[in-house]
């Protein structure tokens, strides 16, 4: 793969590539008066199919996914395969903390594994949520946690969301409904396909890997990201460094990139040698950009991260994805900016959460408490 820059610079790209193991599967479950039938875990041809034909789903939705955290965590496969008695049928991605036998938590997806919600052919409807959601409540979890897709946030908040806690998100989609020369020309902000040539001009030497070789560059990265963030806004960095841990233990991107083969796109930019950012992408029905990091000034001099979303929007494109999500966008007008000039859409959603005892409410009032106390600033 080797892309052309406008105005005719080229940007050089080095691919390494490994095939991923496929999963085996359980079938079992009990039929809930709600739904013509219900099955847990989820059938896997049937789930498979689901994931295919649903055109916003990400690999995140996917058996594959949920296989690979059941192996390398202490989660385990609790999917949920429904249908409706008018036809409608979708699967909820979740798993279990905890044997089947007691309470424990429950998530679709764990916190730092990606997106979960429900995933069907069919357009899901805020009463099928809802339906669903009374299924999911009476399950014997001590809480759970579902963090749907941002393109379904509209159908989430009109569905009944009552004895939860609902937690209001925002992140970025961008539609892929053209070839790519088409997004560059009509999606693309004039100054997007500017930093674009820019980033192609400044000679960036692209790698892209799928054998987990440049997992290390991308942590080398991520921590300098999470210090400058601490920074920023006056955390300490001992405590942004135990978040950072928690979100990408040690051996979990390695693990996850010789576990899913070319499902799993790490991206790195260097300028003379030195990296500049790094991406790392989920291939599915639609791409995520799951993760992302970079070294502030060598970025921003030559535009990396740019660059590097462009090549991967240009193979989303080659691969026939419907969306490539830019994940999460909080709080950060400059993040929003950055996407959205790429012409991606901003979505408002809620994750979900059922708590028998009130750790969210708990945790959010911690949390207040020590940001007045170190004079936490929001970037």
């Amino acid at each position: 793969m080797r892309p052309t820059g406008r105005d005719g610079a080229t940007t050089r790209v080095r691919s390494t590539s490994s095939a991923a193991a496929s999963g085996g599967h359980a079938i079992g479950g009990t039929v809930d008066t709600l739904f013509s039938r219900m099955v847990s875990p989820a059938p896997r041809d049937l789930w498979l199919r689901l994931v295919e034909g649903d055109p916003g789903s990400t690999l995140c939705h996917s058996p594959q996914w949920v296989d690979a955290l059941s192996e390398h965590t202490p989660w385990s496969d609790a999917s949920r395969y429904y249908e409706t008695t008018d036809g409608t049928s979708f699967v909820l991605p979740l798993l279990r903390r905890g044997p089947r036998s007691a309470a424990g938590l429950q998530a679709s997806t764990p916190s730092g594994w990606g997106m979960g919600g429900f995933v069907g052919t069919a357009g899901i409807r805020s009463s099928d949520i809802s339906a669903a959601l009374d299924d999911v409540r009476s399950l014997n979890a001590l809480g759970v946690r579902i963090l749907p897709n941002p393109l379904r946030g509209d159908v989430w908040s009109s569905a009944d969301l009552c004895h939860s806690v609902s937690l209001q998100r925002y992140a970025h989609v961008l539609l892929l409904d053209r070839p790519y020369e088409s997004v560059w020309t009509d999606s693309y902000h004039r100054s997007t396909r500017q930093n674009v040539k820019k980033a192609a001009r400044a000679g960036l030497d692209v790698e892209r890997d799928t054998t987990g070789r440049l997992i290390a560059t991308y942590r080398q990265l991520f921590r300098q990201s999470v210090e400058r963030w601490a920074d920023r806004s006056r955390e300490p960095r001992w405590l942004a460094r135990v978040r950072g841990y928690r979100e990408d233990m040690p051996g979990k991107l390695e693990f996850l990139a010789q576990r899913l083969g070319d499902s799993m796109v790490t991206w790195v930019a260097s300028f003379r040698g030195e990296p500049a950012a790094s991406l790392i992408t989920l291939r599915g029905t639609s791409v995520f950009a799951w993760r992302s990091a970079m070294d502030e000034n060598l970025a921003r001099a030559t535009c990396a991260g740019h660059l590097l979303h462009d090549h991967a929007i240009q193979e989303a494109c080659g691969d026939d994805a419907t969306y490539y999500h830019f994940g999460e966008s909080g709080p950060s007008c400059g993040l929003c900016t950055f996407k959205e000039r790429f012409g991606a859409t901003g979505y408002r959603y809620p994750e979900v959460r059922f708590e028998h005892v009130p750790y969210t409410r708990t945790n959010q009032a911690a949390r207040t408490v020590v940001k007045r106390l170190i004079g936490y600033r929001s970037c």
